[in-house]
This record gives C-alpha cells, structure tokens and sequence, in this order.
C-alpha cells in the first residue's frame, strides 16, 4: 500500500513535465484528504512517498477468498486519459482474471489412500495387518474428501492412479503377543506424516477394535489429516477444504462468540470449495453451541438453521459415521429427538467404534434416555479415544457433564480438571468446577475459578451463575449443584 511519487505521477501524469506532474500530485492529494474527511489521516505522504495506513485499509481484491464472479472488472468504468496509466490496468485487469481462472471451482476427486499391510508372517497377521490399516483411512474418509485404494488388485496395478498418501501396517510376533507399526507416508515428497510402534495382546483385538486400538487409530487420523493441508497441493479443492475446516475446528472448540462466528464462516468456505456433508454438520453443530453459550441474539432462527443443515448434511453423508453421530446431537439439542438421537449414535459407534464423537454422541444419547452408567461408560471410552488429541478439552468436559448427572462429583472433577489443563480458557469446564469446587467445601479452589471466570467470559459474575435461569450450567442447576456458590457471594 505504498508508491513512490514518482510511480503515480508518471502513469497519471505521463505527457506532463516532471514539475507540473508533481504539482498536479500535490493538489489531488490535498483534494483526497478534503474528500475523505475526517478518515482523511489514513492517506500518508512524505517527500518521496505515498501511502495508505494498512490497518485502517480492506481492499476486497486482495482477501484470500477472491469471489468468482465472471463479471468482475478492477476499477470497472474508471477512465483516466494517460496512456501509462491504461497500460497499467490493462496489466492488472489480466493479472484478475488469471486469479479468478484460478480460483474456478473445479471438482473435488477425493484424496487417495493406498491401506495395506507388510508382513511375512501368516495369512491371519497378513489379514488383521490390513484391517487395521483401513480403520486409519476410513477415519480419514469420514473427515474430509478420500478414497481408500486397495491393494488387491495387481492386474489393474500398472493404471492405478497414483496415491497421495499410504498407510502401511506391520505385525511382529514377540514374547508376549505382537507389535504393530503403523506409517503413513505423502507418496510424492515421501515426507513421513505419523507413525508408530505398539504392543497388543491379543489379534482379535483389532477385530474387536479395543479401546488401545481405536485411540492408535484416531490419533493417526488426526495427525495425518493435520498435517495433509502442509504437503498437498493447495490448489485442489479437497485440500482447501481440509485446510479450512481443520481451522474452523480450533475456532470452534473454543467456545469463544466471536470464535464461533469465524468457525461457521470457515466451514461455509470449507463446504463451498468442496460439498462434503461433514462441513454441514459440523456448521450444525456450530449453531447449536451458540445456542448453549448463548452466543447469539436469536436462538430460534439459529435452531432452525441447525436442523436444515443437519438434514442437508445427512443427504449427502448417511454412510458417513461422524456424520451420524453430529447429527444425532442436532437431533438431541435441537429437536429434543431422544429416539433419534440414540439409533444415529449407534449406528455411528457400530459403523466405526475407533471415533470418538460417535462415542460421545452415544454418552450423550444415553444420558437423554436416563441411562446414567451407559452414558458414563461410553463418555469414559470417548475420552481416552480422544486423549490424543488437540481438542481432548471437548471430551473431557463433555465427560465431567455426566458425572454431574451421574452424582459422582469426584469423577466430575478429574474430567474438569484434565479439561482445563488441556485448555486453560475453556470456559464450559471452568463453570462445572467452579460448582464443583464449592459443593465440596473447597471455597478458596472455587474463587479461583470465579475469577479466571470473570478474566475470560465478559459478563460473568457469582451473581449470574445463581440467579440466572439462562445461563448455560443446565446440567449444574438440574442436579441442585449451584446453591453451594451463593457462600462465595
């Protein structure tokens, strides 16, 4: 946003003498500041310079989501009579174009996953080895835009397209049992994006998908898919959605009003460079935490928006496990569904018990029913699923939740507790332990919160928490687990 004076005069200015064109330089900056008021400051100049101040500046051509609009024209019906200044739009008007060729939408083809497994071992190791291996891609498939790839067709090798990432696992016999190593690798740059070597007992426990094989494989999605926005080319629609949505994520899980505002318009963006149901639920599941946080000014029209959106998202996921299991929390929060809460949290957990949200979806849907140990037990499953995982603070607040409902305060605390170490700012955790706290008679614990409450959430206060029916401690108020702060007022 800076020239030299001599660039502006020569394309405004270029049949004039050098001291005429900085004369007529002169007068229209004067003009301009007259002209822009009291904003007149923003327009900077010096001896040999002119600029405008960046951080009072939008210029919309420059934002990186250029709009794609065949009718676009840079400065479209401004004429200025200087030959070097229309040789200089005609430069800039093509260099628009080019940009806006290439932002085109273009099809999403998917991102292709070879899964297979390594081994020299038995037909059964050979077996489970690529099992496992298609857990890891079918996490990622449900995330974003993929295609696993088999490896079971040598005769169609030689064509096979090649893929962008493989996912390999190997199984060692050793004393005890076996060892897996997983390794997922970006083909093309042969850059390595997770592995890891792991000890199981017994075979059938990938068959089983226990608990230790569905945290490996939900940490190995997790990390390739953060990791794949780094080494694809950006250019792809698919990436550009994986980017955008893995940002709308940690907008999103911190609860923050004006967090919650750039999540939604990340995963608008996401869902428009590629139509990918998952970008709607996850949109849902935006709207109805701000219904819970009460982030926004009118809760109906944002519920209805919820419930379009997780049906549209349905459309075009119904096979698609997180899917499921968001819009299952949709129907919980929204429509007050209980029944259909629990069949697509099911469904989802059955379809693929290495996610975690399915889990949590399942927790939650237990708990809507009043089926208190269930929730708890599958809340516990979801968490340590999730224990790797840069959003863990969401399960661990969502486990510390039941144990309210449950009345099992201690356990309650520890989930808290993990969830704020997790993410020190989070204030739904924060507001169970501050209940918490008090409940238990540790009142100096309790003013603590309070006041990291008061230095994170604009408008908290002791008083509000008691005696506001709106605020968003539900599972505190319906359980009589607020009463105990009125000692700290």
């Amino acid at each position: 946003m800076s020239r030299p004076r001599r660039w502006l005069e020569d394309k405004l200015w270029s049949t004039f003498g050098p001291e005429q064109a900085s004369a007529n330089l002169r007068q229209a900056l004067s003009k301009l500041r007259t002209a822009l008021g009291p904003c007149g400051a923003l327009l900077q100049a010096d001896r040999t310079t002119v600029s405008l101040e960046r951080s009072k500046v939008s210029v919309d051509m420059l934002d990186e989501m250029l709009a794609v609009d065949e009718r676009i024209e840079l400065l479209q019906g401004l004429d200025v009579r200087d030959p070097e200044f229309e040789e200089w739009l005609r430069m800039e008007r093509a260099e628009l174009e080019t940009r806006i060729s290439r932002a085109r939408p273009v099809p999403a083809t998917g991102i292709l996953i070879n899964c297979q497994s390594v081994s020299d071992g038995t037909v059964q190791e050979a077996i489970m080895g690529e099992v496992l291996a298609n857990q890891v891609g079918e996490n990622i498939s449900e995330q974003i835009r993929a295609w696993r790839q088999s490896q079971n067709t040598p005769e169609l090798a030689e064509h096979m397209p090649a893929a962008d990432v493989s996912v390999t696992s190997q199984l060692l016999r050793d004393d005890t049992g076996h060892s897996i190593f997983i390794k997922a690798v970006h083909q093309s740059s042969g850059r390595i994006l997770y592995s890891k070597l792991q000890h199981v007992d017994r075979l059938n426990d990938i068959l089983e998908t226990h608990e230790d094989i569905g945290k490996t494989v939900f940490e190995a999605a997790d990390q390739i898919i953060g990791k794949l926005p780094q080494v694809l080319d950006g250019g792809r629609p698919e990436a550009r959605a994986t980017a955008l949505s893995r940002l709308g994520l940690y907008r999103m899980f911190s609860f923050e009003r004006s967090a919650l505002r750039e999540a939604y318009g990340l995963m608008t963006q996401a869902y428009d460079h590629d139509q990918n149901g998952i970008y709607l639920a996850w949109t849902a599941l935006i709207r109805t935490i701000q219904i819970v946080e009460l982030a926004e000014g009118d809760p109906e029209a944002l519920r209805e928006e919820a419930v379009d959106l997780h049906y549209r998202a349905m459309e075009l996921g119904a096979d698609n496990a997180l899917v499921q299991a968001l819009a299952g929390k949709i129907r919980g929060t929204a429509l007050r569904d209980g029944a259909g809460f629990f069949e697509l949290a099911k469904r989802a957990v059955e379809r693929n018990p290495a996610n975690a949200i399915a889990w949590n979806s399942l927790a939650e849907a237990h708990l809507f029913a009043g089926n208190h140990e269930a929730a708890l037990s599958a809340s516990k499953r979801a968490s340590y699923i999730a224990s790797t995982s840069p959003f863990k603070h969401w399960w661990d607040t969502g486990r510390c939740l039941i144990a309210i409902a449950c009345n099992k305060p201690d356990e309650a605390i520890e989930a808290g507790e993990a969830a704020t170490r997790s993410a020190p700012l989070s204030r739904p955790a924060h507001r169970q332990l501050l209940a918490l706290y008090a409940m238990k008679g540790q009142l100096e614990k309790a003013q603590a919160v309070a006041d990291k409450l008061t230095k994170i959430e604009p408008g908290f206060s002791l008083d509000r928490i008691v005696n506001d029916g709106t605020y968003p401690v539900t599972t505190l108020r319906n359980n009589g687990m607020l009463e105990p702060i009125r000692a700290l007022l």
